[in-house]
Formats: C-alpha cells, sequence, structure tokens
C-alpha cells in the first residue's frame, strides 16, 4: 500500500511540475487526429479582416479535406502568460497545432499557405 502511495505522490509532483512551454502546448492542442488549431499571435491589435480572410480561407480548404480546424487569435502577453517567453512566439507569427503538437510555425501567412495546401493536397 505505501508503493501505491509513493508512486501516486511522484505522479503527482511530476505532473504539476511540467514546464511552461509544455502546458501552453497542452492548452492549444486538440485532441483528435484530423483536427488543427490555428493559433495566430498578436502583440497589441489583432490582424486585419484581409489577414483573417485569408486564415478562414485555409479553414474552408481543410475542411474539404475533413480536416476540423478552431482559430484562435491569441494576444502574446495576456497578463497571467507571457506566450513570448514560453513559445518563443512573435508578433503575427502562426502556430498550426495537430493532436502531437505543434505542427507548422510560420512568420507570416504565405509560409503557412504554402504548408496547408501541402496538407490539402
Amino acid at each position: 500500500m505505501k508503493k501505491v502511495f509513493s508512486w501516486l505522490f511522484v505522479m503527482v509532483v511530476l505532473t504539476g511540475c511540467s514546464s511552461g512551454s509544455q502546458q501552453a502546448i497542452q492548452h492549444f492542442t486538440p485532441s483528435g487526429q484530423n483536427e488543427f488549431h490555428l493559433v495566430v499571435f498578436y502583440k497589441d491589435t489583432p490582424p486585419t479582416e484581409e489577414f483573417q480572410s485569408s486564415i478562414n480561407g485555409m479553414k474552408v480548404l481543410l475542411a474539404r479535406k475533413n480536416i476540423n480546424t478552431t482559430v484562435t487569435y491569441q494576444k502574446i502577453d495576456t497578463g497571467k502568460k507571457d506566450y513570448h517567453e514560453l513559445l518563443q512566439v512573435q508578433d503575427r507569427q502562426i502556430l498550426v497545432f495537430d493532436y502531437k503538437g505543434i505542427r507548422f510555425n510560420a512568420r507570416n501567412i504565405e509560409v503557412l499557405e504554402g504548408m496547408i495546401l501541402q496538407v490539402a493536397n
């Protein structure tokens, strides 16, 4: 019985001590295999409507390939979390998460479009 409690204690401690970046990645990671989570990081102001329209176009393209996609526009420094420190992201950087973690990392929309087209074909 002592071994069980000792093992349980060790597991709880290890789970609680996981790195902040790993916790941030898990926060954005979808649970299913045919799911993507596109996270657009911004510093002060959210992306323009034109930028958001391009992201939505990629979401539609992926939906045609039966890949469910969620889009989040995430401020880099929320006060509680500083994603620049946790994930080394910059303004307008886009991370695409799948069930394994970070799948794509793009600093501009054109690069992301190329990556998405490779997946969609």
